[in-house]
């Protein structure tokens, strides 16, 4: 059939590299290791499991696991399906779980025991089938007794390229999530075009630490798996555990948070372990000050680059390339992937020039085909012929761009606009500060004002008349802080994102109480 001949599909990426190096290792996951050719069978066999228990194509598998090698299997045995992979992160409520499962109309719920094993009789009045990742849930099926007896031979299933392989919730800030719909296309491309951007090499030993549910760490696993390299999997970040691990399997190539490489460069025990083997280590979700930075690059030895996406555009879109880390220093998102165009653009759908501030908006084939049964946002999302991202931005005078702001992120005080990363920038260059935000809280006078909540590191004793001094000797007047709100924890997703709509719901009357 013509969609074998010349199909683009997601789960060819392994039946390729198992031809092309069967017995080279793909995952490891603690003391388990799997080749390539074992895990295209194990895969195979999983796709057939879900074909042979009447599962069709277009049918959606909801996940609510943490990372492990069956979680690789369990993606890639779905898309070799044809059918469609709704994963869920772990952490979120069981209503907003609910909300995704009836959505969906998810037709299998597989989840590790211990995540799912309080809510199973909720779920069931949703959705019948069961299946427990790791662990047991009593009388329910598992995993491992799914993949007995099944075939080791790929299932011909007739996929096109722009089929949806996935749909990845956002994370709802605004109100209820909304299901992303990317295609076999999307993650096929954008990998290899990771591939290329980052000089992934077939020797490279991968790092998946981050949530396999999310699209960075996804995207960043696929590319290793299509360029042939290994990938050890971990679950969760512990500093030192991390150093063990880059120096017991000679990690050449990690992707992490900026607050996880702080907390690696300044540990205790760094000198007692080996991480020379480090080659590139990409960052994401925030910028990194530049005080970190220097230190990282001159510590590690190794190339260091931020990437940038969406979970509506397939990351990457963009990248702070190695070379320009040290060059220039800021809200840095570079240039464009190879993959992807991406211009400034007004309210009015005009592309801007040079040093004009607009939102940031790309083309390319990584873009989703839309949100799930949301033709109204679809449509918003993609008006002018280019996929809106909401975040402000503009080129520099060598073609760089930098992040402004989340349109909604923008503080607007006293009849000035300014951009909370600003302010968020020199709260992080504090030496008391281990992490920070800033936000806009209703304010009689103001409008709104900047309002700054911070961690320190341990045993900082610095107070807020101290931090808001700091503040004034960096910033202008408009942009310090009128209140540094000092906390144990700041409010994260499972990728470390800070919460900031949770913060301004908590603090909205933090003005009227305390002035």
């Amino acid at each position: 059939m013509q969609s074998i001949v010349n199909r683009v599909a997601i789960g060819d990426i392994l039946r390729r590299n198992a031809a092309r190096f069967p017995d080279k290792v793909a995952i490891i996951d603690g003391g388990k290791r799997i080749t390539y050719r074992e895990l295209d069978q194990l895969s195979n066999q999983f796709a057939n499991y879900l074909l042979s228990s009447g599962y069709t194509k277009g049918d959606t598998i909801l996940t609510i696991c943490m990372n492990s090698w069956e979680y690789v299997v369990i993606y890639n045995g779905i898309a070799k399906a044809g059918l469609i992979w709704v994963p869920i992160n772990p952490g979120i409520s069981i209503n907003e779980k609910l909300y995704i499962l009836d959505q969906v109309e998810a037709k299998l719920i597989m989840g590790d025991a211990p995540l799912i094993q309080n809510d199973i009789e909720t779920f069931k009045k949703s959705c019948q089938n069961i299946l427990a990742v790791r662990g047991s849930l009593g009388d329910t099926n598992t995993f491992l007794l799914a993949l007995e007896d099944q075939s080791e031979v790929e299932p011909e299933v007739e996929i096109e390229d722009r089929d949806v392989a996935q749909i990845m919730f956002t994370s709802g800030t605004t109100g209820n999530p909304k299901g992303v719909m990317t295609s076999h296309l999307a993650v096929y491309i954008a990998s290899l075009g990771n591939i290329i951007e980052s000089n992934f090499q077939e020797d490279e030993k991968t790092l998946t630490m981050m949530p396999l549910f999310h699209c960075a760490q996804h995207t960043f696993t696929v590319s290793a798996l299509h360029r042939g390299a290994t990938s050890v999997v971990i679950s969760g970040f512990e500093p030192e555990a991390l150093m063990k691990t880059i120096e017991d399997h000679q990690i050449t190539n990690m992707f992490a948070l900026p607050i996880m490489y702080k907390a690696l460069l300044y540990h205790p025990n760094r000198p007692k372990y080996d991480l020379s083997s480090l080659r590139r280590c990409t960052y994401a979700m925030a910028p990194m000050d530049r005080q970190t930075l220097e230190k990282c690059i001159h510590e590690f030895k190794a190339e260091f680059a931020l990437g940038t996406g969406q979970t509506e555009i397939y990351p990457a879109t963009m990248t702070f390339r190695p070379e320009e880390q040290l060059r220039r220093f800021g809200s840095y998102w570079g240039t464009s992937n190879l993959i992807n165009d991406t211009a400034i653009m007004d309210d009015d759908g005009n592309i801007l020039e040079k040093g004009q501030v607009g939102e940031i908006v790309h083309r390319g084939p990584n873009v989703m085909n839309g949100y799930f049964r949301n033709e109204e946002e679809t449509a918003k999302s993609r008006a002018f012929g280019w996929h809106h991202t909401g975040d402000l931005g503009y080129w520099d005078e060598d073609g760089q761009l930098v992040f402004v702001d989340r349109k909604k992120d923008i503080i607007k005080t006293g009849g000035e606009n300014v951009a909370s990363i600003k302010v968020e920038g020199v709260l992080l260059t504090h030496k008391d500060v281990a992490n920070a935000v800033a936000v806009g809280l209703p304010h009689e006078r103001w409008s709104e004002a900047v309002t700054a909540f911070v961690v320190l590191n341990p045993g900082s004793q610095a107070t807020e008349e101290d931090i808001i001094n700091y503040c004034k000797e960096h910033l202008g007047g408009f942009q310090v802080p009128k209140s540094v709100v000092i906390l144990e924890q700041l409010p994260l997703t499972a990728t470390g994102k800070i919460q900031k709509h949770v913060l301004r719901r908590q603090y909205t009357n933090h003005y009227q109480i305390t002035n």
